[in-house]
């Protein structure tokens, strides 16, 4: 029985390679730093060996007597983090130096196979040109130069022996998805609020790899690769725009708002601009050199599966009428307060503007009670903000009948002393504003009773379409 080394067994892609491996007939000894990361090795059917990354004389004592190694151990920053450069320090020590350290306890402790785990976000934007490692030399970004470094090391393991004996095999895998992916929990929390990282780029390639497919790949390449360097990703990537519809299907939506380019890019930095990038990947070479076929061909298979076993949240459903009607009130109170408040003068020279004037012509001028009048116009305007992101059949009626409470007597005192404006227009337009003003908020009030919660419901998948023939048919390589 082969013995494989796994440093990072409890990562996302550890926790399914792992028991891959034992399930095939392999002893899978695994770097533990602790005793909590001990029995989680155990739970996954593999045998905890204490050591460090970072430490020579410990890693090659856990190394001593494996066969093949597969180098899983990354730190992925959060995706709050990642336009900080700092946040990939300890990613890039682990692909960079612990790659080196582990290639120099391999050689030393006899290691025959080293598998290395790279990433498919290292070439440059390609627009829908198929590429793979074979035709199109990367272009990383900052924080991902270090898993190129990586590369190197596994090359320099394999070309240590000449006669072949030693095998190298860097993978360079498409973005990971899955139901358990953290990646992929955040996006879809964010499509859930109806927002998509996906789509800015409309026509841009995603490459991408269900996670169970990545851990047969990692199994097909201890068994039959040759050295060298692999893209492993889906048959056929799908753009931007179809994964923003995608994503809508498991969290119940029909379409997703997708965020701007730029303002990816202020939240992710460069890393954000990196994921922009056009990347058609063929796996026709690992597919050629190992017979792997990947189980989801596709990202919209993938999250269609995602979403037959999801239950879609419960949703509130409001009425167009009374999102309409609570942002009109919301605005018009808020508007009318600032100016209330902060420039009264001008609010009783000029209002409501475009030559007309409605409020001078009555009275004298009293900052006072211009003033708090802009102050309650204000908090009503903060209720109603409130109402728009917490809606429910109760607070919406009792903004709508605030609104009313407010509004119904000016609109029937100013109905009663039409004389003391100059002209037929400015009694028209008034009445006419004034009952709007009286009318929304009814609207509201009435259309609330329809505000309810969507019962939960299981989606089944439909057969996706496909943005392109299948990869082994359009390849490059055909």
């Amino acid at each position: 029985m082969s013995t494989i080394f796994v440093t990072g067994p409890t990562g996302v892609l550890g926790r399914a390679t792992t028991p891959l491996l034992v399930a095939s007939g392999y002893a899978v000894r695994a770097l533990s730093r602790s005793e909590a990361n001990d029995a989680a090795i155990r739970a996954l059917g593999a045998e905890p060996v204490r050591g460090d990354l970072f430490d020579a004389v410990s890693l090659r004592a856990a190394m001593t007597g494996a066969d093949a190694v597969l180098h899983l151990a990354t730190r992925i920053p959060p995706s709050t983090e990642m336009r900080r450069r700092e946040a990939w320090h300890e990613n890039d020590r682990i692909r960079a130096l612990g790659t080196k350290l582990i290639v120099d306890a391999a050689l030393a402790t006899g290691v025959q196979t080293l598998i290395y785990p790279s990433f498919a976000y290292v070439y440059p934007d390609s627009g829908d040109a198929w590429i793979d490692a074979t035709t199109t030399p990367p272009e990383p970004i900052d924080s991902m130069r270090s898993t190129i470094a990586a590369e190197e090391e596994v090359a320099r393991f394999a070309a240590s022996s000449p006669d072949g004996r030693r095998r190298g095999i860097a993978l360079r895998l498409g973005g990971l998805y899955g139901p358990d992916v953290p990646s992929i929990v955040e996006q879809l929390d964010l499509a859930a609020k109806g927002v998509s990282m996906f789509g800015a780029a409309r026509n841009a390639y995603v490459p991408m790899l269900w996670i169970d497919d990545a851990a047969s790949a990692l199994l097909a390449a201890l068994e039959r690769a040759p050295s060298g360097l692999y893209d492993v990703v889906d048959d056929e990537p799908i753009t931007q725009s179809a994964l923003n519809d995608a994503l809508a299907a498991p969290v119940g939506r029909r379409r997703l708002f997708a965020l701007p380019s730029w303002l990816i890019r202020v939240m992710a930095g460069s890393t954000g601009a990196a994921f922009g990038r056009s990347l058609r990947i063929s796996n026709r070479r690992f597919r050629d050199a190992t017979g792997w076929a990947p189980s989801v061909p596709n990202g919209r298979v993938g999250l269609a599966r995602i979403a037959s076993e999801r239950e879609t949240p419960s949703r509130l459903v409001v009425p167009a009428l009374v999102r309409i009607g609570l942002w009109a009130m919301a605005l018009f109170t808020l508007l009318a307060g600032v100016q209330q408040q902060f420039t009264p003068r001008a609010f009783y020279d000029t209002f409501p503007g475009f030559g007309l004037q409605w409020v001078s012509v009555e009275s004298p001028y009293n900052e006072h009670l211009l003033r708090d009048l802009g102050g309650a116009n204000l908090a009503l305007a903060v209720v109603l903000m409130y109402a728009i992101s917490r809606p429910s059949v109760g607070m919406v009626r009792t903004v709508a009948g605030a609104m009313l409470v407010a509004q119904t007597p000016h609109f029937v005192y100013y109905a009663g002393h039409l004389d003391l404006l100059p002209t037929v227009l400015d009694t028209t337009l008034q009445t006419a504003s004034l009952a709007l003003v009286v009318l929304v908020p009814v609207v509201v009030f009435l259309s609330a009773g329809r505000i309810a919660v969507a019962r939960p419901r299981t989606l089944t998948p439909t057969a996706p379409a496909v943005d392109q023939p299948p990869r082994f048919a359009a390849s490059a390589h055909s």
